[in-house]
C-alpha cells in the first residue's frame, strides 16, 4: 500500500501530460490496463497472505515457480508442443519445490499453500498479459495500472483481515524509515520489471526471477534465524538451474494485443 501511495504522485502527472492519449483510447486498450493492474495486485494480495502463514521462503518460492504455470499457458496460446529445455526446465521447478519442501507439504499450513498456488496462478497470468499488451501500453502506465492495483487489493486485504493484526506491535521510527526505502525501491523494481515483460519472451522472465530465491533463502536464515536443510539448498539450486535452462530455450514472444 505504501508503494502504491507513492507511486500518486508520478501517476498524476503522467496522466496530465498524456491525457490526450487516453482520450483516443479503445475499449480494449483500458481493459488492457484495467487486468494488468487487477492481476498485479491480486497476485500481491495472496503472496502477502501465504508469506503470513508459511516461511518467507517457502512463499517466496511459490512467486519463484510461476514459471510452471507460464509454459502451459503460453504454448497454448501459441498452439505449440514444449521444446525440450522448457520440459527439462520445469521438471528442475519440480524438483525444487519438492525439496524445498522436504517431501512432506503437511508440514506446512494448508491455507499458506493455498494461498501461496493461488499467487502462482495469477502471477503468471499477470507476466503473460503484461507481455502481451506492450503494443497499447507504455512502461510506465503499466507500473502505474500496477500500483493502483496493489492499492486497491491492499485495502480489501485490510478490510478483510486487520483483524489478524490488532496486537501486533507499534512501528518505531527505524521500521517506517525501511518501509519508505522498500517504497522507493519497489516503484523501480515494478518499473523495470515492466520494461522487461515488454521486451522478453513470458517463460525467460519467469524464470529469471529465480534468481531472487537463493537471496531470500540467506535473508531468512541470516537476519530471521531460520534453519535450511541440505535437502532445501539442493531444491534451491535447483529451481535456479532451471531459470538457466530456461533462458537457453528459443521461445518466442506471444502476439501482443492490439
Amino acid at each position: 500500500m505504501l508503494t502504491a501511495l507513492l507511486v500518486l504522485p508520478l501517476a498524476v502527472r503522467t496522466v496530465w501530460v498524456s491525457r490526450k492519449r487516453y482520450a483516443t483510447w479503445s475499449k480494449t486498450a483500458w481493459i488492457a490496463f484495467a487486468l494488468v493492474g487487477i492481476l498485479s495486485g491480486a497476485y500481491n494480495l495472496f503472496f502477502l497472505l501465504s508469506a503470513d502463514q508459511l516461511p518467507i521462503s517457502v512463499a517466496s518460492m511459490f512467486l519463484s515457480i510461476a514459471s510452471v504455470m507460464v509454459l502451459p499457458l503460453s504454448c497454448i496460446m501459441s498452439t505449440r508442443w514444449p521444446q525440450k529445455l522448457e520440459i527439462a526446465s520445469i521438471i528442475m521447478v519440480l524438483t525444487g519445490v519438492a525439496l524445498i519442501l522436504q517431501f512432506q507439504p503437511g508440514k506446512f499450513s494448508l491455507i499458506g499453500l493455498i494461498f501461496g498456488f493461488t499467487a502462482t496462478f495469477l502471477s503468471a497470468n499477470a507476466t503473460i498479459f503484461s507481455g502481451k499488451s506492450r503494443q497499447i501500453l507504455l512502461a510506465r502506465e503499466a507500473m502505474i495500472s500496477k500500483q493502483i492495483g496493489k492499492l486497491f487489493f491492499a485495502v480489501v486485504g485490510l478490510t478483510v483481515f486487520v483483524q489478524q493484526d490488532n496486537d501486533s506491535p507499534g512501528l518505531n521510527i527505524y521500521l517506517w524509515a525501511l518501509l519508505g526505502l522498500y517504497g522507493v525501491m519497489k516503484i523501480y523494481d515494478t518499473f523495470i520489471a515492466s520494461r522487461a515483460q515488454f521486451a522478453l519472451p513470458p517463460l525467460l522472465f519467469q524464470t529469471l526471477s529465480l534468481l531472487s530465491l537463493p537471496f531470500v533463502c540467506l535473508a531468512e536464515v541470516i537476519v530471521f534465524k531460520g534453519t535450511f536443510t541440505l535437502l532445501q539448498w539442493l531444491g534451491v539450486v535447483a529451481i535456479v538451474f532451471a531459470g538457466f535452462l530456461a533462458s537457453r530455450s528459443k521461445q518466442n514472444q506471444l502476439k501482443p494485443i492490439k
